[in-house]
């Protein structure tokens, strides 16, 4: 199955499929009404040839389209503010889409129906094949806090997530902490992954060891957090402060110290990551690494428009976070 790489027209893609040229043409402009074995096939056929659509052949729509899992608290809402913020300082519209759990396919084929200007995505895990959907309608992309590996041709917009897990768990060390517990993201997040690194740094650098009964697995979400922070205080030698590698986890720690009577933060420190509401808002105020989502939205609209302009420098960005002390850590008191 083979074509000349000078050239590879639409009719090349309907003889190897055996498919009219109007079919393709409607697999190329994300129409529906194609049957499923046959769009995957013209698909395949597609990204095995290395077709792409050339951008005049479509009108292109002055959006862009925000695609999420779930729009939950846990900085998905912050980054939607800050790009509808951008969108309407730059004439731009913003679409958002949620593809839950599954990742459904159908989303990425009306987001081509649309055309934009470009994708932010903020997802557990983009698909290979979706990614290259995207690309073969030359519709840039960008991948926000990526959880794997990125390909070079691609963009993505992260932060340091070594540095800021060093950074809250240092502020805990310093405060005289040494059981510090640690409620993770998903296992196999490269967000979680990094802050666990550089949790596991801090302590390696005052000569401590990682104690495994203080490290609870989370996935960033309510539940699973509240659930994790109740196994660390009811056990035996409960710790004296917890890293939540986000503030929806924080929150519920919040929620099982109260029911157990463990003040925050005479008997327990508690440092969160995201900075978000209502961080800011509980009692006492939660000390919190801070995500600066105005500049990952500005970072993925600048690539995406710098894309379309043919003029990218730099295809993958990493961004600093800062600690905000607040109230809910303080000084290690001696009990006895």
């Amino acid at each position: 199955m083979s074509v000349s790489s000078k050239k590879i027209r639409v009719t090349d893609i309907a003889r190897l499929a055996e498919v009219s040229p109007a079919t393709v043409s409607k697999v190329i402009n994300g129409r529906q009404d194609v049957a499923d074995a046959t769009r995957a096939l013209v698909e395949k056929i597609m990204r095995d040839v290395g077709f792409s659509k050339p951008l005049v052949q479509t009108k292109t729509m002055q959006t862009i389209e925000l695609v999420v899992t779930y729009m939950e608290n846990n900085g998905t809402i912050a980054l939607t503010r800050e790009a509808t913020r951008l969108g309407e300082e730059m004439s731009i519209g913003i679409t958002v889409s949620q593809t839950g759990a599954t990742n459904k396919r159908d989303v990425y084929r009306s987001v081509i129906d649309r055309n934009p200007l470009g994708v932010i995505l903020l997802l557990n895990k983009m698909p290979d094949k979706d990614a290259a959907l995207l690309t073969s309608r030359n519709i840039p992309f960008v991948i926000i806090d990526p959880v794997s590996d990125v390909p070079p041709k691609d963009f993505s917009v992260g932060i340091d997530n070594w540095t800021a897990g060093f950074d809250a768990t240092c502020h805990l060390l310093q405060l005289g902490h040494r059981r510090i517990g640690a409620i993770t993201g998903p296992k196999d997040a490269r967000s979680s992954l990094g802050r666990y690194a550089g949790y596991v740094a801090a302590l390696e650098n005052e000569g401590l060891s990682v104690d495994p009964q203080l490290v609870k697995n989370g996935n960033f979400l309510s539940k699973t957090g509240y659930v994790a922070a109740c196994e660390l205080l009811d056990a035996p030698e409960p710790p004296t402060a917890i890293f939540a590698f986000n503030d929806l986890t924080a929150v519920s720690i919040y929620r099982a110290a109260y029911e157990r009577h463990i003040r925050i933060p005479d008997d327990l420190s508690v440092v969160g990551f995201d900075n978000i509401y209502p961080s800011a808002y509980l009692a006492p105020a939660l000390t919190t690494i801070n995500q600066p989502f105005d500049l990952i939205a500005k970072s993925a609209f600048n690539l995406i428009l710098d894309a379309r302009a043919g003029k990218v420098e730099q295809r993958h960005i990493v961004l600093p976070t800062r600690l905000v002390e607040r109230g809910s850590t303080a000084e290690l008191k001696v009990r006895g």
